[in-house]
């Protein structure tokens, strides 16, 4: 029961709160207050306390207008997702691929947004319209209804993991094809050591946006040939 009226203050929050609501102590103001924070020191640096000092106030003053930490971080989610990408008038895989893009720049601007655990299916305003923007081209590739949700949720899970690695990944280089010579034997290893013996470096780059563009062709490649034999 407590965890169901949590849910619902949250909700109504989400829905409640305006954007043009900047006053320091206001709910928009201490939402911006603790996006700016997570930006400059990460997640873990955002406590009531600590948004409370950056705005000159105390922590009870804040509890005033936001219930507590998971409220806050729900309405930062939120709020630093910013609009949705808007429809372009292209065909629906360029609209899919666009969101990909789009989903990828405001992940890596916002990296703390990947640290924000996922609970359950989107509730907030922007949150909605991120999903509407994904089901939107979706739906009009042919896949079918009951399919619609998995799929953009697929997607939306791939190009989040992916850019959460790339705010992770420490680039080794050429010392890790290096590495993997030593250990890599053919016979316990028969496909690495194939890459490895051919033209197909195998380098860790630090760059896994190649992986998200190739991955996203191939969903989308299957998703044509998938419709058009359904």
């Amino acid at each position: 029961m407590a965890a169901d009226k949590s849910a619902a203050a949250t909700f109504r929050l989400l829905w409640e709160t305006k954007p043009s609501a900047r006053s320091s102590l206001s709910v928009g103001g201490i939402v911006e207050a603790a996006i700016a924070l997570a930006d400059a020191e990460g997640l873990g640096a955002v406590s009531m306390q600590r948004v409370a000092g950056e705005l000159g106030y105390t922590a009870m003053a804040l509890y005033r207008h936001v219930p507590g930490k998971d409220q806050l971080v729900a309405l930062m989610a939120d709020r630093a997702q910013g609009d949705a990408p808007a429809e372009s008038g292209e065909d629906w895989r360029t609209e899919i691929l666009n969101w990909a893009d789009a989903a990828w720049d405001f992940y890596l601007a916002h990296p703390w947004m990947l640290r924000v655990a996922t609970t359950g299916a989107p509730t907030g305003p922007n949150a909605l319209a991120w999903f509407e923007a994904l089901l939107r081209p979706l739906a009009r590739s042919g896949l079918a209804a009951e399919n619609l949700v998995a799929t953009a949720m697929f997607i939306s899970s791939a190009v989040r993991d992916l850019a959460r690695i790339a705010t992770e990944i420490v680039p080794s280089g050429p010392d890790y094809g290096n590495l993997l010579a030593q250990v890599v034997q053919p016979d316990r290893f028969p496909t690495l050591a194939s890459l490895m013996a051919s033209d197909a470096a195998v380098e860790d780059d630090g760059d896994v946006r190649p992986a998200l563009d190739f991955g996203m062709a191939l969903i989308l490649d299957g998703l044509k040939t998938h419709t058009h034999t359904s």
